[in-house]
């Protein structure tokens, strides 16, 4: 089990520490709204070497060391990269809202997804919102992420939740795949498509803004490599 100490960003601009306990961690992936273009994409990275999952949306299970709200990780290989997502997680005053990172190994994925999603930490914001304050607007939340690499500062991914499934209809599909109590979990609902190919940067950056209420949460960190390198830039 690991515990987190969060702040929570009320509407009213109120504030306060809500400490939450993490027994596992949910991965969601193909989650895209549009189920024919995740389909679609999901042939493609076929062709690519990367194992089609065995259901859709799919869940990978982590462990919740794996979460972090530190300002940098460290990785085992050079070919990582991470994926803007929101998260949700359960506490005393309803589901909370993050926005992290599901920080995974390139390399690894083409053989085995479930192994390279253990792989890497996975960062996430401190700050976090309730979701009973942005479910009325949620579609238009915007999720953004920006790679650092020798080339300099980069948007990456750039879009908004409504690309993405409901979070209704998100925990609708992790209760068919049998994850339906969310006691003690932390749910990654999914991520956006890439401005290119996969980017292996020192630094990953990730944003949720809320242009209804005008606030952000953000969540950046380093990439080190465990014999004391950096990730390939």
């Amino acid at each position: 089990m690991k515990r987190l100490s969060l702040t929570v960003q009320a509407a009213d601009g109120a504030k306060w520490t809500e400490a939450v306990h993490i027994q596992q961690v949910l991965l969601a992936g193909y989650t895209g709204r549009n189920q024919e273009q995740v389909l679609q994409h999901i042939h493609e990275l076929a062709k690519l070497g990367v194992p089609a999952p065995d259901r859709v949306p799919a869940v990978y299970v982590v462990a919740p060391e794996l979460v972090t709200t530190e300002p940098r990780i460290v990785v085992a290989g050079q070919h990582t990269s991470g994926e803007a997502e929101f998260y949700l997680i359960p506490s005393e005053h309803g589901l909370l809202v993050g926005v992290g990172s599901d920080h995974t190994d390139r390399a690894q994925e083409a053989i085995s997804v479930d192994e390279a999603k253990r792989m890497c930490p996975k960062p996430i914001s401190r700050e976090v919102w309730r979701y009973d304050d942005v479910n009325g607007h949620w579609d238009q939340i915007e999720l953004r992420s920006w790679v650092t690499d020798a080339g300099g500062r980069r948007l990456y991914q750039e879009g908004r939740l409504g690309a993405l499934l409901r979070v209704e209809d998100l925990l609708g599909a992790l209760a068919s795949a049998g994850h339906g109590d969310l006691r003690g979990r932390i749910v990654f609902g999914g991520t956006l498509p890439t401005n290119g190919d996969a980017v292996y940067g020192q630094r990953f950056e990730v944003e949720l803004h809320d242009p209804r209420l005008r606030r952000s949460l953000r969540c950046g960190y380093e990439v080190a490599l465990k014999d004391g390198g950096r990730s390939v830039r």
